[in-house]
């Protein structure tokens, strides 16, 4: 007779991030309003990286923003049953429910940021926007000064560490947004048209260095949400989530 096995049976990661029934309405005073998403839910791996890919207007931007809390989707109505209700989790952590300092303090410990339009501030050098996030952390949880020249030379930048963004081409700016973006070493990576200001080359040479440096420059590799309209930059990713008037689609 076969024995039953006595090891303990494998289970999935937890995920990474999980959001369900997220819904957002923009209400306009004198107009129609506008719904931008419409119940959308997925599940992120640790570690995985997935293309949110749509349209411009098919609300990318938006669930990209709810899911980095940076906003919040429309509360279900009163009554509603469980599953609709929206939930929204990052690294075990229920965002939508939390105080604003815990949201604040996943935002700073757990995810990292890459916007379209760099988004440094102007008045610091590019030394001091990378260690700008570590700010928000408590001094002992903080990367120090060291891991900020690695990135920065690591982002091909380390003769630049005392220029200021306006002394950048665009390309280099968004190459000081990555190096800032994984100052505190995060498990996720929500990257908006990380490529959209720039021209195709430096584009292709952007999207190199956000998957070299997030793969090899922290212990655990941070999975990566990256929203796009184009198909070739999509493909780079392990999975694609098409997004068609604020649903997904197949």
């Amino acid at each position: 007779m076969v024995q039953p096995s006595t090891q303990p049976a494998e289970t999935a990661p937890a995920p990474e991030l999980e959001a369900h029934a997220l819904s957002k309405t923009y209400h306009r005073p004198h107009g129609s309003d506008i719904r931008v998403l419409r119940g959308v839910s997925l599940r992120i791996a640790p570690g995985e990286h997935v293309a949110i890919l749509g349209k411009s207007g098919s609300g990318k931007s938006t669930l990209l923003n709810i899911l980095g809390g940076l906003d919040r989707p429309d509360r279900a109505p009163p009554g509603a049953p469980d599953a609709e209700k929206p939930r929204l989790c990052i690294g075990g952590t229920e965002l939508l429910t939390a105080r604003e300092e815990i949201r604040a303090r996943v935002r700073a410990a757990r995810i990292g940021f890459v916007f379209q339009s760099f988004h440094l501030l102007p008045e610091l050098t590019v030394e001091e926007n990378v260690c700008f996030p570590a700010m928000a952390l408590p001094k002992h949880e903080r990367g120090d000064l060291e891991r900020a020249r690695r990135l920065i030379r690591e982002a091909g930048l380390g003769d630049r560490l005392g220029h200021r963004p306006n002394e950048l081409s665009g390309g280099e700016q968004q190459r000081v947004a990555i190096a800032r973006a994984l100052m505190n070493a995060p498990r996720l990576i929500l990257a908006d048209e990380p490529t959209g200001n720039l021209d195709p080359a430096t584009g292709r040479q952007i999207l190199d260095l956000l998957f070299d440096l997030a793969g090899n420059f922290s212990a655990v590799p941070p999975a990566l949400v990256m929203v796009t309209h184009a198909e070739d930059i999509a493909g780079r990713c392990d999975r694609i989530l098409r997004l068609v008037d604020g649903a997904f689609r197949e």
